[in-house]
């Protein structure tokens, strides 16, 4: 039976990948942050961070209470409950982002078995914007549940969202320690968010999506995620003053499978400025539950 990876070995793949690539070859880093500093490995650039680490040997991350607080902290008084403030003074890339996530989402559902009935999540919800203008929108949808850590912007959402506002229900809980229930979803769409979870965190919110689809072919979760370029950037880009990690997508596709899930299609948007990271557009499915049970991250959330 398939074991999934430990981080330890997740990093020496990852490493090796970055040799391939030659964003090692005269620099010696494999990542950097928005400070200008460089660093030699992942687990360097964690531990910079104030990540703690369990058992040496193994680099398996804990969530850190100091790096999701710089985050909450950083959005509670930059971010305005407003397109622009929940997509960081970009608010104007909002139509051709959905637009380009309706074409995603269609291409990936003509691809899977029909299903009478939709129940979504939004995880990042925010004031609601991939909700209303997206997911209430599928057809059969029944009702989407919106997911976000900050209650001033989830507190916003009933009003942005108007009128179908009666089909959704508002968790205020941070995605490193929410627990979705299980076997509930037909769609959860993750979006601009696993930036601000740690390593392991990502793979074990990842785990619980997973265990919230309804066991059928037809449930899916989309990630949309910004990417670094390994050949430019190395595996990874720190951002220091919002406390977030932008990914290369070979990294994010090994936290994926250490999650037991797989990425059934994918697509990268196109049409947003040259000053955006590129935004790979995943549909992931679980894995054999064989794989599952013999994955080595817990469902804790501790």
């Amino acid at each position: 039976k398939a074991i999934n990876p430990s981080l330890a070995s997740i990093y020496e793949d990852l490493l090796e990948k970055c040799k391939l690539e030659n964003c090692m070859s005269s620099t010696a880093f494999v990542g950097r942050d928005s400070d200008g500093n460089r660093y030699q490995s992942i687990r360097d650039m964690w531990l910079s961070q104030g990540v703690t680490l369990l058992m040496d040997d193994s680099f398996s991350l804990t969530s850190n209470e100091n790096w999701y607080n710089r985050a909450e902290i950083f959005y509670e008084e930059n971010c305005p409950e407003t397109i622009n403030g929940v997509l960081g003074g970009f608010g104007s890339i909002s139509p051709v982002d959905l637009e380009a996530s309706r074409s995603f989402l269609t291409t990936v559902q003509r691809k899977l078995p029909t299903v009478n009935h939709v129940i979504a999540c939004d995880c990042g919800a925010g004031i609601g914007r991939i909700t209303k203008d997206l997911l209430l929108n599928i057809p059969n949808v029944k009702r989407c549940d919106l997911v976000d850590s900050s209650m001033r912007l989830l507190s916003a959402a009933p009003d942005y969202i108007g009128s179908k506002a009666d089909k959704c229900r508002y968790y205020c809980e941070s995605l490193q320690k929410w627990v979705p229930p299980p076997t509930t979803y037909t769609i959860i769409w993750i979006q601009w968010v696993l930036i601000y979870l740690t390593d392991t965190d990502v793979i074990r919110f990842l785990r619980r999506c997973g265990d919230a689809l309804l066991p059928n072919r037809s449930s899916i979760i989309i990630l949309k995620e910004n990417s670094c370029s390994i050949a430019e950037d190395g595996l990874f880009v720190l951002d220091t003053e919002d406390a977030s990690v932008t990914r290369s997508l070979p990294y994010l596709l090994k936290l994926i499978e250490a999650a037991g899930l797989e990425v059934i299609y994918q697509e990268t948007q196109t049409n947003f400025p040259d000053e955006i990271f590129d935004v790979p557009m995943l549909a992931i499915q679980k894995k054999d539950p064989d794989v599952m049970n013999n994955n080595e991250f817990t469902n804790s959330t501790n």
